[in-house]
């Protein structure tokens, strides 16, 4: 909790409330120093597990021996059954949280065949679902949300500072519960850039929606990865920019009868 000032007008009040938290997590695999990672303290284990899969360092989560996360000095010390060669050209995503991705190329993902559809209407229930499901932004705000869904109901819900971590959470969550993210939705209440297209397309998610917008890059690799990718999704409608994963069932604009 921390004390604060809040200004509307001239009219001045002290409040006590929840300021998101954010601190440095670095992790160790094998012994070796792999990454610093600015995230929010929360769900660590799942974040670990599934920055580690979306890069693939690990392929399965029964690939790790042992995983410690000191909540003293902010290190994780990850223990693999085999040993491995960690990727070293980092690229500075465009996320908050300081997101860093080392294998970014779109040639290592295969277009994406699946036959998902979701109604308008249930693409806005589930974005209410993230939404209400939100606990430390419903607290503090200043903080990102993901979901992994169906159609008809939300299955795995993460928040963290950075949009990336939030999502790589949500993988790490799966491995550990053993659900799989292949025909799934994810939803992110962060932009669409082109890391987190091909997150979802690693995860093998071939609809991706988002309360704000995608980039221009992202959108293009949607095309290519046959990925639905819709923004600005709110109870009366969104944008839908790539793909045909939603049964519209309206008619477009200038269309005749």
């Amino acid at each position: 909790m921390r004390t604060y000032l809040k200004v509307r007008g001239e009219r001045v009040e002290e409040i006590t409330g929840e300021v998101v938290r954010e601190q440095p997590l670095t992790v160790y695999v094998n012994g070796t120093r792999f990454l610093t990672l600015l995230c929010t303290p929360v769900q660590l284990e799942a974040l670990v597990i599934g920055y580690l899969w979306m890069e693939m360092v690990i392929g399965d989560v029964r690939e790790i021996q042992t995983l410690d996360v000191s909540p003293v000095d902010g290190r994780v010390d990850v223990t693999l059954d085999h040993p491995v060669d960690l990727p070293t050209e980092r690229i500075l995503t465009s996320g908050c949280g300081g997101g860093i991705t080392f294998r970014i190329d779109h040639r290592l993902f295969p277009r994406l065949a699946s036959g998902l559809q979701i109604s308008a209407a249930q693409l806005a229930a589930r974005m209410r679902d993230l939404f209400a499901s939100a606990v430390l932004y419903k607290a503090s705000r200043g903080i990102h949300g993901a979901a992994l869904a169906d159609p008809e109901g939300v299955l795995l819900v993460a928040e963290d500072v950075g949009r990336h971590n939030a999502v790589d959470k949500i993988k790490g969550e799966a491995l550990l519960r053993d659900i799989s993210t292949v025909d799934r939705i994810l939803l992110s209440t962060g932009r669409v850039s082109s890391e987190m297209l091909l997150k979802a397309a690693r995860m093998g998610v071939p609809i991706v929606a988002s309360r704000t917008s995608p980039t221009e890059m992202a959108v293009g690799l949607a095309e290519q990865l046959n990925i639905t990718v819709c923004g600005y999704v709110r109870p009366d409608g969104f944008n839908l920019y790539a793909g045909d994963g939603i049964v519209l069932g309206v008619q477009s604009a200038g269309q005749p009868d």
